[in-house]
């Protein structure tokens, strides 16, 4: 599986009632896309459509198309996904920009999978999440939650896990950028409906 997250500058004079869902539509128009979804940042100015795809070349073609105000799309590969219960209002997105080596991304998905969810999982209002890694080894972390406390029971919770036997601080950089948005639409596998209709 693959994914396509298209950024995008708000403008917040357009943003009547569904326009979350129309730009989704609008970026991939009947094209069997598995599932979309479309956040926009939360005392921000920029916000995300992330489509999935079965396929490489599908992604790469999508990847290709432009709405108003979308300023970058890359592709990314599904590495991992986790789904939860709680319904997805409330998206982080945790961007690793830079170019990991093989190493530090063996060590991340380690962290992730043995540490963190486990951690996490648990929790009231988790919602579920989306591990998209690109060619180069950078990536995306699309966390869910049904609320911005949940979200911030989540980020207190991670931050106090302690690392486990054998691993490597000098191999777990942290992320570049943390962005908070709110669920607009989404049909994400797994994750349910929320928001606008599709």
């Amino acid at each position: 599986m693959y994914a396509t997250v298209h950024q995008f500058r708000r403008s917040h004079a357009d943003e009547s009632a569904g326009w979350g869902h129309a730009l989704a539509a609008e970026l991939h128009p009947g094209t069997g896309s598995p599932g979309t979804c479309t956040l926009a940042q939360v005392g921000g100015l920029t916000g995300l459509v992330v489509a999935l795809w079965r396929d490489r070349g599908s992604a790469l073609a999508a990847a290709d198309r432009r709405a108003a105000h979308v300023f970058d799309a890359r592709v990314y590969a599904v590495a991992d996904v986790e789904g939860g219960a709680a319904e997805p209002r409330i998206a982080q997105a945790t961007w690793f920009d830079r170019p990991l080596t093989q190493e530090q991304a063996d060590a991340a998905e380690f962290g992730g999978r043995e540490r963190i969810w486990p951690a996490v999982r648990g929790l009231d209002g988790v919602g579920g999440f989306y591990v998209l890694t690109a060619e180069d080894r950078s990536s995306l972390i699309l966390g869910f939650t049904e609320s911005i406390e949940a979200m911030e029971a989540v980020q207190k919770t991670i931050m106090a896990t302690e690392l486990l036997p054998g691993e490597d601080p000098a191999l777990l950089p942290g992320p570049d950028r943390v962005d908070v948005h709110r669920v607009l639409h989404t049909s994400l596998p797994s994750l349910g409906l929320v928001g606008e209709p599709r």
